[in-house]
C-alpha cells in the first residue's frame, strides 16, 4: 500500500509541476517580470501554505526544526536545487543554448540513484535504473540541437554543475526524512531556506518586476505557486516511501505533462519528434511503475 501511494504521488507530482511550467511560460509571455523576482514570490506564498497546512494536520508548528542539527541536510539541498542549480542552469543557457543545456542536466536522475547508493546504501533494481536510461534518452534525444557554440566546455561544465546539484535534492531530503522529520517539516525547510537564498540574490543584483501588474497576474501567480506546491507535497512524499531512484524517475514524467500543457496554454506545435521522444519517456516511466 506504502509503495502504491508513493508511485501515485510520484507521477502526480511530474503532472502538477509540468502545469506548473506551462503556467510560469504563460506568465513570461505576458508580462516582463524577472524570473528570480517571480521565484522569490512564489517561495514566499509557498511558506504560508505549507504553515496553514501544518497547523491543520498537526494544530501546532514545531520551529525546532530550523536548529536542529538533522535539518541541515535539507538547507544544503534547497541551496543546491534552488539558487545554485537555478544559477548554473541560467549560465550554461547562456554558453550553450537551452537545447544543449536541457539535454546534460536531463541527467540528474541518474545523479540521484548513484547518490542514493552510495551515501543512503539504497538498492536500486535493474528495472529501475532501464527505466531512467530510457528516460534520460528521450529527454536527451527531445532537447539537443546540434550546434557550434562557443565556450562549450565551460557551458558543460554548469550544466554538470546543475545536474548534480537537482539530483542531490531527493537524496539530501530523503536523508532528513529517515531522521524523524516528517515531509511537510522537510518541505517547509526547504522553502524558507530557498526564499532567503532567492531574496539575497535579488537585492544584491535588483532584479524586480519592471512592467505594471494586474490582477490577472496575481491569480496566475496563485495558480503557479499551488499547482507547484502540490507537485513539492507529492514528491517528497514519493522520496519518503520509494526513496530518492524511483521518485526521481517518475517526477521527471513532468517533461511530457510540460508539453501537453504547454500546448493548451502557448500554443506549443508538437512535432513527429516530440510524439516519439514521449513515447519513450512514457514507456521508461511505465517500467519504473510496473516494478511495484
Amino acid at each position: 500500500m506504502k509503495n502504491k501511494i508513493g508511485v501515485s504521488a510520484g507521477l502526480l507530482s511530474g503532472l502538477f509541476w509540468g502545469l506548473g511550467l506551462a503556467i510560469s511560460a504563460y506568465i513570461f509571455s505576458l508580462y516582463n517580470v524577472s524570473p528570480f523576482a517571480v521565484a522569490v514570490i512564489h517561495d514566499f506564498i509557498s511558506i504560508f501554505i505549507l504553515l496553514a497546512i501544518i497547523l491543520v494536520k498537526y494544530k501546532r508548528i514545531d520551529f525546532k526544526i530550523f536548529t536542529n542539527i538533522k535539518s541541515i541536510s535539507v538547507i544544503i539541498g534547497a541551496l543546491l536545487a534552488g539558487p545554485i542549480g537555478m544559477q548554473c542552469n541560467l549560465y550554461a543557457v547562456k554558453y550553450i543554448g537551452s537545447g544543449l543545456t536541457s539535454s546534460i542536466t536531463a541527467i540528474y536522475p541518474a545523479v540521484s540513484v548513484i547518490l542514493a547508493v552510495i551515501f543512503l546504501k539504497n538498492k536500486v533494481s535493474s528495472k529501475t535504473i532501464i527505466g531512467i536510461a530510457l528516460i534520460i534518452v528521450g529527454i536527451f534525444i527531445q532537447s539537443y540541437k546540434s550546434e557550434q557554440v562557443e565556450s562549450f566546455y565551460l557551458g558543460f561544465m554548469f550544466a554538470l554543475i546543475c545536474a548534480v546539484a537537482w539530483g542531490s535534492e531527493s537524496v539530501l531530503s530523503s536523508y532528513a526524512m529517515k531522521n524523524n522529520l516528517n515531509e511537510l517539516e522537510t518541505l517547509l525547510i526547504r522553502q524558507v531556506t530557498s526564499f532567503l537564498a532567492y531574496l539575497v540574490i535579488i537585492l544584491f543584483n535588483g532584479l524586480g518586476i519592471e512592467t505594471s501588474l494586474d490582477v490577472k497576474f496575481g491569480g496566475l501567480i496563485v495558480f503557479f505557486v499551488v499547482s507547484n506546491m502540490v507537485s513539492y507535497i507529492l514528491y517528497y512524499m514519493a522520496i519518503n516511501r520509494l526513496e530518492p531512484a524511483k521518485a526521481t524517475g517518475l517526477n521527471v514524467s513532468y517533461v511530457v505533462w510540460t508539453i501537453i500543457f504547454s500546448m493548451i496554454f502557448v500554443g506549443l506545435v508538437v512535432n513527429v519528434q516530440l510524439v516519439i521522444t514521449s513515447i519513450i519517456i512514457i514507456l521508461g516511466v511505465y517500467i519504473i511503475v510496473r516494478e511495484e
